[in-house]
């Protein structure tokens, strides 16, 4: 019996670190128009950011379906395994409730953790493969999920941006509105914090951005 690690694409892992570690990545799906896409399945990362300035509507996103999860828990299951599946925070977008239906679906006696990881991105992915490490040495699949949400804590996640134009029309921006409007010949830096996004500073340079991203890192 295997403890197997489930997450949704938007932790932007590489596929070779996806099958090195036997990571199941659920696809979040984007929308082109009226056209749905499987994000890194239908769809890359240059192509999407190309349809991003190109489209007289911006592109919008939906996360996984209960249906998608329920299959992909089924399959592990029937396989003898047991799973954690660790996911965008619940903040962020609807992924980790397409989740816990998909477990509410199944059983609540199913062989599977649920974990808001209360991030996104590169945290998560980090997050991810940490936990991947930790479950090909144990047995106890109860024991790593805890032992992830009481690491969570150590995964941080600072950026910036030339606009917060895509993250306020996607809906995502959290406390960042407090910059909206004030954002002339400025680069906003964010974090993700408690699950949401968060400003930080205005730098007004990408040169003066890489300064105060260092200053954060090292002050952590």
């Amino acid at each position: 019996m295997a403890i197997r690690i489930v997450t949704d694409s938007s932790a932007d892992i590489p596929s070779d670190l996806i099958v090195r570690h036997a990571i199941t990545v659920l696809p979040c799906y984007v929308m082109l128009g009226d056209k749905p896409f499987k994000d890194g399945v239908d769809i890359s990362a240059d192509a999407f950011y190309q349809h991003l300035e190109s489209l007289p509507q911006p592109p919008s996103t939906s996360q996984p379906s209960a249906a998608d999860f329920q299959t992909v828990y089924e399959n592990l299951i029937r396989e003898g395994d047991q799973v954690i599946s660790i996911h965008v925070s619940g903040k962020l977008s609807g992924t980790l409730n397409s989740a816990n239906q998909a477990k509410a679906a199944i059983g609540v006696n199913a062989p599977i953790e649920i974990v808001d990881s209360n991030l996104a991105s590169i945290p998560l992915g980090l997050a991810v493969l940490d936990a991947a490490k930790s479950a090909h040495d144990s047995e106890d699949f109860h024991a790593v999920a805890q032992d992830v949400r009481k690491s969570l804590h150590r995964y941080h996640g600072f950026f910036v941006l030339n606009t917060l134009e895509y993250l306020q029309k996607g809906g995502r921006i959290g406390k960042a509105r407090a910059f909206v409007g004030s954002m002339l010949s400025v680069k906003p830096m964010l974090r993700i914090q408690d699950g949401e996004v968060h400003p930080i500073a205005r730098p007004r340079s990408s040169n003066r951005a890489r300064h105060k991203l260092l200053e954060l890192v090292r002050d952590l």
